[in-house]
């Protein structure tokens, strides 16, 4: 598993590497978003997981709190690559520090594919857990969304995650954000209509 994830990350890396003239490097400002998420779960204790992101042109670097583990923060440095021409790709292979309840590193990616009203967005890892080979984790996320109009983004949700425990191995439901100004609300609603279900508040702005 090892071996695949670094093999993956690399054949990715050399692909972005060999685009000519189409990294996106305009921008010599950094660019900093943060972002708040409230887990919402019946039955067990709400809590909060915080994101922090930095950009400056390929540069990209992330914070995160209660991610990868409660109680758990990790620091995340990586590269941003885009390109494409109608349909438009952006792809951040990254690399972590893993600290808290849960100590080791991760390699990293967040991809993003848009077309027209439709875009696809996804980030997953694989943490070494430094204390024990039998908490490696391997974790992911992705949204399939469509903007009917400007302000409104919805979709499909799926992930695979250790920080809630259900029956379900990969999670899956539907979301809608709602964006204004700088500034995104939105309302994620996973394992819909059954007994394991639960919410997560989110609201992000850029800076």
């Amino acid at each position: 598993m090892k071996k695949y994830v670094f093999f993956l990350l690399g054949i990715i890396a050399n692909k972005l590497l060999a685009q000519e003239n189409q990294i996106d490097s305009a921008s010599t400002a950094w660019k900093f978003s943060a972002w708040a998420e409230m887990f919402i779960i019946p039955g067990e204790e709400d809590f909060f997981n915080p994101t922090f992101y930095a950009r400056h042109k390929n540069l990209h670097l992330e914070g995160r709190y209660n991610y990868e583990d409660r109680n758990t923060a990790s620091f995340w440095a990586g590269r941003r690559f885009k390109f494409g021409e109608g349909v438009n790709f952006v792809f951040v292979p990254m690399a972590a520090v893993v600290i808290g309840n849960t100590n080791g590193m991760a390699p990293g990616l967040e991809m993003e594919i848009m077309y027209r009203k439709f875009d696809f967005y996804a980030e997953s890892e694989y943490v070494f857990d430094f204390e024990s080979k039998e908490d490696n984790f391997f974790y992911m996320y992705s949204e399939l969304a469509i903007r009917p109009i400007k302000p409104i983004r919805t979709g499909l949700i799926a992930q695979r995650t250790k920080l809630i425990e259900t029956d379900f191995e990969i999670q899956h439901g539907l979301f809608a954000e709602y964006y204004f100004g700088r500034c995104r609300a939105g309302v994620f609603y996973f394992n819909p209509f059954g007994s394991e279900n639960f919410w997560i508040a989110s609201f992000s702005v850029d800076f």
